[in-house]
């Protein structure tokens, strides 16, 4: 069997980062959808962060998203805001 230099190059996935509330279903739904495609990703519960820490992000956050809604998934520098399970696939490339 030839092997091809393309066979050989791992994909690797984008960087995922998610901005989430412990208690949002659509928050818990996003990071399940990322655990069944097996994508690494890193998170933050806001609302679990000491409270200094907490409003610091809350003001990054209104910056680009000033009703502060959840879930904020970031993808390869590409922010998008609540549960937009289309879209979030398609920046994922596994629609």
């Amino acid at each position: 069997m030839k092997t091809t230099q393309d066979d050989t190059i791992e994909k690797k996935q984008p960087v995922i980062r998610l901005i989430t509330l412990s208690t949002c279903f659509f928050c818990s739904t996003v990071k399940r959808m990322l655990d069944k495609e097996e994508l690494i990703y890193t998170y933050t519960d806001i609302d679990l962060l000491p409270e200094e820490e907490r409003d610091d992000q809350l003001s990054q956050i209104k910056k680009f998203n000033p009703e502060e809604s959840f879930p904020i998934v970031i993808i390869n520098n590409i922010a998008i805001v609540g549960y937009q399970e289309e879209y979030i696939k398609q920046e994922l490339g596994i629609l």
